[in-house]
């Protein structure tokens, strides 16, 4: 019994010393840091200029939503190719030909893309 109580005893003096040196930690960041002027650019919740609180006219392209969209979806398609890739050597002709019908599922909705004038190169006459 005594045994039992001595390791509750170092496990209590333990978790007490981390509470310790985490009130320490927190009250040494608290006296040794400094405040700021608060800068308008820094604290809103857009860094790139953009201010929300301006005129509701204001104008925005569908555009930069539409890349911004298909910037994420291409990007979530080449993560779930990477690992692919990388263990085709392993592959049976199935999932061979998963993997090509998955190309050309990427393939074709860019081309459609492309064809809709939903990501465009080039300037085109309107």
């Amino acid at each position: 019994m005594s045994e039992y109580i001595n390791e509750l005893v170092k496990i209590s003096f333990f978790i007490m010393m981390s509470f310790a040196l985490a009130l320490i930690l927190l009250g040494a960041v608290y006296v040794l840091s400094f405040t700021s002027k608060v800068d308008l650019e820094k604290s809103s919740a857009y860094e790139c200029g953009f201010q929300p609180f301006s005129e509701t006219n204001y104008p925005f392209e569908v555009q930069f939503a539409l890349i911004a969209i298909l910037f994420l979806l291409f990007d979530i398609e080449i993560l779930f190719l990477y690992p692919l890739c990388t263990s085709i050597l392993d592959f049976n002709e199935i999932e061979i030909f998963y993997l090509v019908l998955f190309f050309i599922i990427v393939t074709l909705g860019l081309l459609y893309e492309i064809s809709r004038h939903i990501v465009s190169f080039f300037e085109y006459d309107k």
